[in-house]
C-alpha cells in the first residue's frame, strides 16, 4: 500500500470521525429545544390556574362579605346577631357567572332573639344573585333557650311560662272546681302542624292543696283534652313553616322550611298572622 493510499484512507477516517462527533450535539439541540418548550408551556399553564385560583378565592371572598353585610341588615329588629357565611360549591365564579350559587349556608353561634340567647344555622340551595327572585329551597334549624322559647309560645288563658325538660315542655296553670281554685303543673310534648306548635299533655299533677277534694277527673279531663295549639305565624316570615321540633333541659330546636322564599330584607320582615282568640 502506497503512501498516497494510506493518506487517503486517513482522510476518509478523519471525515467520518468528524461527521460522527458533529451529530450528537445536533440531536441534544434538538432534545434542549423541546425541553425549553416544555417548561415554557407548563409554566403557562401554571400561570392560568393560578390566576384563576386567586380570581376564584377573591370572588368568594367578596361575595362571602356581601351576603352576611346582606343578610344581617335584613334581620328583624328582635334579633341580633354576627352571621357567618359558608358558599359550597366549586368554583363559586362560575357559579356567578351562571346567576345561582348551588348552596349557601348561614350560621351563627351568639344570636339573640328578643334578649335571649340563641342558635340558627340556615342552608339555601340555588341561590340568585337577585334577591328579589326566590330561593330553590330552604331548611334551618334554630334553637332557642327558655326565654326565647317563652317569647316564641303564647298559651291561652294566662300564659304560664314554660319551662324545659327531657323531650317535654312544663307550664302551671289552674282550674275551678266545686268554687276551689286547683293548681296543677303539666307536662306536655311540642310538636308542629304548619305555622303552628301543638303541647299535648302526657302528665299533670296537682299543686294545690284542696284536702279531701277528689281531683282525679280533673287531671283526666287534661290529660283526654285535645292538643294546645300554639300559633307562632306571627313569628315567622311569610312562607316559612315548622318542619320538627327538638326539646332538651335547655334548648328547643325548631327545625323551619321554606319554598321558593325570598331572602330580601322586605320578606324577611314581613310576618304572618295568627287568628283572634275569642
Amino acid at each position: 500500500m502506497t503512501l498516497a493510499d494510506t493518506d487517503g484512507w486517513e482522510a476518509l477516517r478523519r471525515q467520518a470521525a468528524l461527521v460522527e462527533s458533529s451529530e450528537p450535539p445536533r440531536k441534544r439541540r434538538r432534545v434542549r429545544g423541546w425541553i425549553v418548550g416544555l417548561i415554557i408551556l407548563v409554566a403557562a399553564v401554571a400561570l392560568v390556574i393560578g390566576g384563576l385560583f386567586l380570581a376564584e378565592n377573591v370572588t368568594k371572598g367578596i361575595a362571602t362579605d356581601a351576603i352576611a353585610v346582606a343578610v344581617k341588615s335584613s334581620l328583624p329588629a328582635s334579633v341580633d346577631a354576627s352571621v357567618d357565611v359558608d358558599i359550597a360549591g366549586d368554583w363559586v365564579l362560575f357559579q356567578i357567572f351562571t346567576g345561582k350559587l348551588d348552596q349557601v349556608t348561614l350560621s351563627s353561634d351568639d344570636a339573640m332573639v328578643d334578649g335571649s340567647p340563641a342558635q340558627f344555622t340556615l342552608v339555601a340551595s340555588q341561590v340568585p344573585l337577585d334577591l328579589k327572585q326566590p330561593v330553590g329551597n330552604i331548611d334551618a334549624t334554630v334553637s332557642l333557650g327558655p326565654g326565647a322559647i317563652n317569647g316564641l309560645l303564647t298559651l291561652p288563658g294566662n300564659d304560664p311560662e314554660v319551662a324545659l325538660g327531657d323531650n317535654v315542655v312544663s307550664y302551671a296553670d289552674s282550674a275551678t272546681v266545686l268554687g276551689f281554685t286547683l293548681g296543677y303543673l303539666v307536662n306536655a310534648t311540642l310538636s308542629p302542624d304548619g305555622t303552628d306548635v301543638l303541647a299535648t299533655p302526657v302528665a299533670a299533677n296537682v299543686t294545690s292543696d284542696v284536702g279531701s277534694l277528689d281531683v282525679s277527673g280533673v287531671i283526666d279531663r287534661i290529660l283526654g283534652a285535645q292538643p294546645v295549639r300554639i300559633c307562632v305565624a306571627d313569628r315567622l316570615p311569610v312562607g316559612v313553616t315548622i318542619a320538627g321540633i327538638d326539646v332538651t333541659l335547655e334548648t328547643a330546636t325548631l327545625a323551619l322550611t321554606a319554598r321558593d322564599f325570598t331572602l330580601n330584607g322586605e320578606s324577611l320582615g314581613k310576618r304572618g298572622s295568627c287568628p283572634e282568640i275569642g
